[in-house]
């Protein structure tokens, strides 16, 4: 596997670094930098907020926005230079990884699941799913493995049947249907009775939600222009956090997600407002289980991450500047 990656690092490393060598020199010239989210959920959000609110013009990035729906697929587009800086799974980084891609976490945008354990209206404890069928997206996705990780911590691991159906859309048709009896989702879109039973972020459970990555070619070569990224990111979580912005803030979520339902976007803001980390460092502790679901318990953070970045920014004092009020 790790082979596999380094050749195909040789094979797109030149079209990289004429990419990076072209850039422009002069500093009143903006970098024109394209990056890429895998989600267009909470984790998305700061991201967005920073285009919304300027930051990225403020610090000299012309920033082209793209959605790429799958975190996998995004990580060849990295490697190849085709996006510099993206929103992606953190099972999918990790994984990658450590299979050999040449990519590096910088932040952990969430390190709290803002998932639920949703069941029919008649379930009255987890318990009472033994033996039942719950939905996920795809296996090894992020709704699966929380699903696994709550059965493991509520005494239900191998008790349940677990169903691939798609994606969330699809979780919600089955749940309508009656195919399934529950499912670990943000939010459930159906119109069928349907209580919360669980908040994971409640339980204690501790998860990384979504991760900024980068090429490792890229954070050799360009750490300029990645503390720029990061800086006009910052701003952005601060924007989004401040409720004076709410307005802002709903009309960005509903720009980039193209959503329509102002319930829909109103859930993405309270998800994010809550959960959205103003330090977004990559913690152990929320990469933890799923490390362990890969059978790699123990591996240091570092073989994936690099918090080196926001933590000097945050010595500097920067991010307790964005929150001062003037």
């Amino acid at each position: 596997m790790a082979r596999r990656w380094k050749c195909f690092g040789h094979a797109v490393a030149p079209a990289l670094i004429a990419l990076l060598l072209s850039a422009p020199t002069n500093a009143a010239e903006k970098n024109k930098l394209t990056l890429g989210y895998s989600s267009t959920g909470p984790t998305a959000v700061g991201l967005w907020m920073a285009q919304e609110v300027g930051a990225f013009n403020k610090y000299g990035v012309d920033a082209n926005f793209v959605f790429i729906s799958s975190s996998p697929v995004m990580v060849p587009a990295l490697i190849g230079g085709d996006v510099q800086c993206a929103i992606a799974g953190a099972n999918a980084v990790i994984a990658a990884a450590l299979g050999g891609a040449p990519i590096v976490a910088i932040a952990s945008l969430a390190n709290r699941p803002y998932l639920r354990l949703w069941a029919r209206p008649e379930v009255m404890k987890v318990e009472e799913l033994r033996g039942k069928t719950f939905g996920v997206s795809r296996f090894g996705s992020t709704t699966d493995n929380l699903t696994r990780i709550l059965l493991r911590r509520v005494g239900l691991e191998n008790a349940v049947t677990i169903r691939q159906l798609g994606g969330t859309l699809e979780v919600a048709l089955a749940f309508r249907h009656r195919q399934i009896d529950a499912a670990v989702l943000a939010t459930l879109r159906t119109d069928a009775p349907h209580r919360i039973l669980v908040e994971l972020a409640d339980s204690g459970i501790q998860y990384s939600m979504g991760q900024l990555v980068v090429a490792r070619e890229f954070q050799r070569r360009a750490p300029e222009t990645l503390e720029k990224i990061m800086r006009a990111y910052l701003e952005g979580v601060a924007a989004l956090r401040d409720p004076n912005n709410k307005s802002r803030v709903i009309k960005a979520i509903a720009y980039f997600s193209r959503l329509k339902e102002s319930r829909a976007i109103e859930d993405i803001y309270n998800d994010a407002t809550k959960y959205v980390d103003r330090v977004p460092r990559v913690e152990a502790e929320a990469v933890a289980a799923s490390l362990e679901l890969m059978g790699k318990k123990g591996l240091p953070i570092e073989t994936f991450a690099d918090n080196s970045l926001i933590d000097r920014l945050v010595r500097e004092g920067f991010v307790d500047q964005l929150y001062k009020k003037p």
